[in-house]
Parts: C-alpha cells; sequence; structure tokens
C-alpha cells in the first residue's frame, strides 16, 4: 500500500471518492474471487461505477511498479545468485540455470476486434502470459498478451527479454543458460530437450528427464499464481487491453508475497502444465551448431 500511495488521488475515482485502501481491497477481492462487479460493489458499499473505475485504476498504479517488482538482476554476482538458488533446490542438479521459461494461456471473453489472432488450438479464446522464473518461483521477466494464437516460441523470438539476449545489451557469464520445454528453440542461452523422435540414447533421456525435473519452478509458479488469482480462470471483459494488465497485476502481486514472506508452499498446487508443443522457430546455423554441442556436452556431464 505504502508504495502506491505517492501516485493516488482520489478525485479521479468518481463523483464519490472511494480511499485507496477500499479501492485496493475490492481490486484484490475481484482479483482472487472473480466475483461480479455487482457483488463487489454490494460487498465494499460502493457504487457499481466507482467500483469499475477503482478496479481500473488500482490495476493501472500497481502495473507501473512492474520493474521495480519484475526485473532480471544485471550484475554477474546477483545472476550467479539465482543459479546457486537453483542448484540447492534440487538433488538432480542442472548446474548454471538461471530461470526456467514457459508460457501458460489465459482464457479470455471472445474479443470485439481480430477474435480469430485470440483462437487457440484447444478451440477458447485467450491470451499468452510467458515468464521467466527464479528458484523461489518469482518472477524475473514477464512478457503478457499476445494472442492465443501464437505459438511459443513465437512469443520468445517477440519478446524484449530474448531481444536483449541476442543483442549483448543483457550480458550473462559464460556457459549460463535458462530451461524451456520443447516448444522453444536450443539456442546457446537456452536448453531445451532433445526431441523424442522414438530413439534417444539413454544419456538423451537422461538429460531430458534432469532438464524436465529442474524446469518444474515455473509450472509450479503459473499454479500458485492461478490457485490465488481465480480471476485468470477466465477473464470476461470486452476491452481487448484490460486482460493484459488483469494478469500482469496479479504476476506483480505474487512477487510482492514471495519478497515479504518467502517461498511458497506447494504441497497443494495444481502444476500448469500446457500440452506439449514442438518449436516452429529456426536458429541460425551456426548458432545452433554451437547450441548443440554445448547441450552434448551437458548430457555427457550428466551420465558421467
Amino acid at each position: 500500500m505504502t508504495m502506491l500511495q505517492p501516485m493516488w488521488t482520489e478525485s479521479s475515482t468518481g463523483r464519490t471518492a472511494v480511499s485507496m485502501e477500499k479501492a485496493l481491497y475490492l481490486t484484490i477481492w475481484k482479483l482472487a474471487n472473480n466475483t461480479s462487479f455487482r457483488q463487489i460493489s454490494d460487498r465494499f458499499d460502493v457504487g457499481m461505477g466507482a467500483t469499475y473505475r477503482a478496479f481500473i485504476k488500482i490495476l493501472k498504479l500497481i502495473c507501473r511498479l512492474k520493474s521495480t517488482i519484475i526485473n532480471f538482476p544485471t550484475t554477474t554476482a546477483a545472476q550467479k545468485k539465482i543459479a546457486d538458488g537453483f542448484s540447492q533446490r534440487r538433488h538432480n542438479i542442472f548446474p548454471f540455470v538461471l530461470g526456467c521459461i514457459d508460457g501458460t494461456h489465459i482464457p479470455i471473453s471472445q474479443p470485439k476486434n481480430d477474435a480469430i489472432s485470440f483462437y487457440n488450438r484447444k478451440g477458447t479464446f485467450s491470451i499468452i502470459a510467458q515468464a521467466i522464473v527464479d528458484s523461489d518461483m518469482k518472477f524475473l521477466d514477464v512478457f503478457v498478451g499476445c494472442p492465443g494464437r501464437c505459438h511459443d516460441a513465437s512469443v520468445w523470438q517477440r519478446c524484449p527479454f530474448r531481444r536483449a539476449l541476442v543483442s549483448g545489451e543483457l550480458k550473462i557469464p559464460p556457459n549460463h543458460h535458462f530451461l524451456g520445454d520443447a516448444a522453444y528453440p536450443l539456442e546457446t542461452f537456452l536448453m531445451v530437450p532433445y526431441r523424442d523422435n522414438g530413439f534417444l540414447t539413454s544419456q538423451q533421456s537422461k538429460f531430458n528427464t534432469i532438464l524436465s525435473t529442474n524446469r518444474l519452478f515455473v509450472e509450479q509458479a503459473f499454479g500458485i499464481l492461478k490457485q490465488k488469482f481465480r480471476i485468470l480462470k477466465f477473464i470476461g471483459v470486452q476491452l481487448a487491453h484490460i486482460p493484459k494488465i488483469i494478469v500482469l497485476t496479479c504476476m506483480i502481486i505474487h512477487n510482492v508475497i514471495i519478497i515479504n514472506e518467502g517461498q511458497q508452499n506447494i504441497d497443494c498446487i495444481e502444476l500448469d502444465e500446457e500440452e506439449a508443443q514442438t518449436s516452429e522457430v529456426s536458429v541460425p546455423s551456426l548458432q545452433r551448431d554451437e547450441a548443440q554441442q554445448k547441450r552434448n556436452a551437458l548430457a555427457a556431464l550428466f551420465s558421467s
């Protein structure tokens, strides 16, 4: 609440002023329970129009905190601390991991414009939230809002985080990398499983198993996120930009909880497992060869 206070002005919430405290409470209630605005209005004794305006205002204010709450460290020491965190959390260690990446579909109402782009392979409308998480299941980077028709690999290609890695704007320590599933392309900074064509060697299978075990952090993070914020089960609004700021707000609050309370209890969390995809993105041959050599060396290490 103290982070929002400097940005708050009561006059913009409608004719009847709504305090920041009440606006924040009703917003969190809406995100956590996904009840109607009429029910929120009755519960908090605020007019329905003022309830909606307060909700949108709080969402926008929280989204302004993104760069403060969700950020990938730029110093080598801080990045290596993330890698140490992963090493301490698994018996079968995948070395030099800086984060686990995945995407999840957030169901939405049929958009008024360009609905076909949001129509996903499961036959529903959605937007995609891509995230990189650490071993505490805290979001280090998020890219939200691509239409549900997009492939995970194409979302990765579009995201500013990858562009920063490719351009050298964001530097990571040598030999370090992120972990993704088979939907992502193999790159020197992104390790993914060997494609299972039915003829994997025992060494390749072991590599895939260790990678999958270490990559579970991101599925657990999405599971926690959707359990805490039931609105992410279905966002029933028509305005195209609102689902994006709702998802981003939930991810920011998720991080705030972890920063203040530590790693979340995952005993009762249902993993957010999307249907497996295969990467459709090509990588330049020189980089692909280098990435394959790196993956083969890691596979050999795991079997030594």
